[in-house]
């Protein structure tokens, strides 16, 4: 049983928020803040983005209860409707927009919720919905496969390699497929690779 996190603790006194799948939920969340943590200081990342990303990983499937093809859109929804104890509005809106850009369309302009932030809030949001697309991806199979992951950094590009027993392929794929946001904010390409276990 892994530790316990202060930024899944703070998410988790927050609020009580259903999901479909909460071993998935937990695994993206750990996921997500081992990239985060790896590359918080090359990237510049701004320290208060632990948190946010740890609530939006923990809940960016709840809107799966309403509908399995718009769940991204509904799990904003849900985020926004319940009062986050410990965040406030702005922190909520980023929480929800993340979740909201796990998957599908990326953070756009022309979509209000995004477009309700300011802007230094909006490319926080962005950093971190790239590296929550790619921690959903990395168990996409929802079999938590990668056990933990590492990351190499270069002028230029990425190398997440992920640690797991067999070759995950899905979560490989998956994962590469959604690096694109991060391409775009951060201007580097992402490898995904596999490492082995022993």
């Amino acid at each position: 049983m892994r530790d316990t996190d202060p930024s899944i603790d703070r998410a988790r006194a927050a609020a009580s928020i259903e999901t479909p799948d909460p071993d998935h939920a937990d695994h993206v969340a750990f996921l997500a803040l081992r990239l985060f943590d790896q590359l918080r200081e090359p990237l510049a990342l701004p320290p208060e983005g632990r948190d946010l990303l740890a609530a939006a990983a923990l809940w960016h499937d709840c809107g799966q209860f309403r509908s399995l093809a718009d769940h991204h859109r509904h799990s904003f929804d849900r985020i926004m409707a319940l009062p986050l104890r410990g965040f406030d509005r702005t922190q909520q809106l980023m929480i929800a927009t993340i979740a909201r850009y796990h998957r599908a369309a990326e953070p756009s302009l022309a979509h209000p919720q995004f477009k309700r932030l300011p802007p230094r809030e909006r490319h926080l949001v962005e950093q971190l919905a790239a590296l929550l697309r790619i921690a959903e991806g990395l168990d996409a199979s929802h079999q938590r496969f990668v056990k933990d992951l590492t990351v190499e950094i270069t002028d230029d590009s990425v190398i997440i390699s992920v640690h797991s027993e067999t070759y995950p392929t899905l979560e490989i794929e998956k994962a590469q497929a959604r690096s694109s946001l991060f391409r775009n904010v951060f201007g580097k390409q992402v490898t995904v690779r596999w490492a082995r276990l022993p």
